[in-house]
């Protein structure tokens, strides 16, 4: 098949790693494979297919193909509007019209949702909500996880670290990630004198509203893809706290997983499918129940070793090529 991944930037994401990875594993299985793009980023992922940049989504600046599959609501009408492909297909990886910072362009994320095209989504949650409103049909693309790209470190992992590391990843300026909420959190704990080291990364510079909420002993910007591995393999714990409209599905629990890193998440209905001894929950916006939990965590080293085995087996698991397995299911009409 000729499929074109119509995105519109290469930015810093877990989503776009997502169509990067899917791009470049259906490529892998001997399908021409571009990605189409307004903005091709500054090379923090590097990808393995041709990405071509455009000026805008009008039909003459897109390849002729078999499969066309936009992403973000900006790229679904143009897409669907251009007339050059035999299918094309919506992938979802959370519904923008519940962030509160696109609210002015909500008329236009509607008009995206209502094209009648098969919708990809990234979780049942997710197709479950949206079939309520939008046309369909619905698929859900698995989750998956390169998991040898994440590997534990040898050596590391018996017990965690004294001080232990715990790493919170996303922007506090969205709200939805639930990035303040687990400051608090983290605050919470050190007003117990409970001694850790924070580690923060962010597509954004810290910012003195959060510097104010709590000092993290590292914060790093936009770090690279192919060092995500190296973040997560110097922590002792992920705190993962979105509320249930922050995510579509969210990688980096299920990444550190892959890691031996322990979670602590909030129990978001994208994420039931992690099975119940895997990681830690707490409900969203609880800042006491997230506190106990990461220090019931890092204070009992049994439960800390079982958390991050049975983290290890599931995201063994979320096999790449039942992902892609499915994909190409899907593309083909047969899905």
């Amino acid at each position: 098949m000729k499929v074109v991944w119509v995105v519109e930037a290469i930015c810093l994401s877990g989503g776009v790693r997502v169509v990067v990875e899917c791009a470049e594993g259906l490529a892998s299985r001997g399908h021409d494979v571009r990605i189409v793009t307004k903005d091709p980023g500054d090379g923090w992922i590097r990808t393995a297919v041709p990405v071509e940049r455009v000026d805008t989504f009008e039909a003459g600046n897109f390849p002729e193909a078999d499969v066309a599959i936009a992403t973000w609501f900006p790229t679904v009408v143009p897409t669907v509007r251009a007339a050059r492909f035999r299918r094309v297909f919506h992938l979802c990886q959370g519904y923008e019209g519940l962030q509160s910072f696109l609210a002015p362009r909500l008329a236009e994320i509607e008009e995206a949702y209502a094209q009648p095209v098969p919708k990809i989504v990234v979780s049942p949650h997710l197709r479950e909500m949206l079939r309520e409103r939008f046309p369909g049909p619905y698929h859900v693309l698995p989750p998956s996880v390169r998991a040898d790209s994440f590997r534990p470190v040898p050596g590391r992992g018996e017990r965690p670290a004294s001080p232990p590391s715990i790493g919170l990843l996303g922007p506090i300026e969205w709200e939805p990630k639930g990035i303040a909420v687990a400051l608090a959190a983290l605050g919470e704990l050190r007003r117990r004198a409970f001694d850790f080291r924070l580690f923060r990364t962010s597509p954004l510079p810290l910012s003195d509203v959060e510097r104010s909420l709590l000092q993290p002993d590292r914060y790093d910007v936009s770090i690279r893809a192919a060092d995500m591995p190296a973040w997560y393999h110097g922590l002792d714990l992920l705190l993962f706290a979105p509320y249930p409209e922050g995510e579509g599905l969210g990688l980096p629990p299920l990444e550190a997983m892959a890691a031996g890193v322990p979670v602590v998440l909030t129990d978001v209905p994208s994420l039931r499918f992690v099975p119940e001894e895997a990681a830690s929950r707490v409900g969203p916006g609880d800042v006491a129940g997230l506190a106990d939990a990461v220090e019931a965590l890092l204070t009992d080293p049994a439960l800390w070793a079982r958390r991050r085995a049975a983290g290890l087996d599931f995201a063994t698991t979320l096999r790449p090529a039942r992902a892609l397995d499915a994909l190409e299911e899907i593309l083909r009409g047969s899905g």
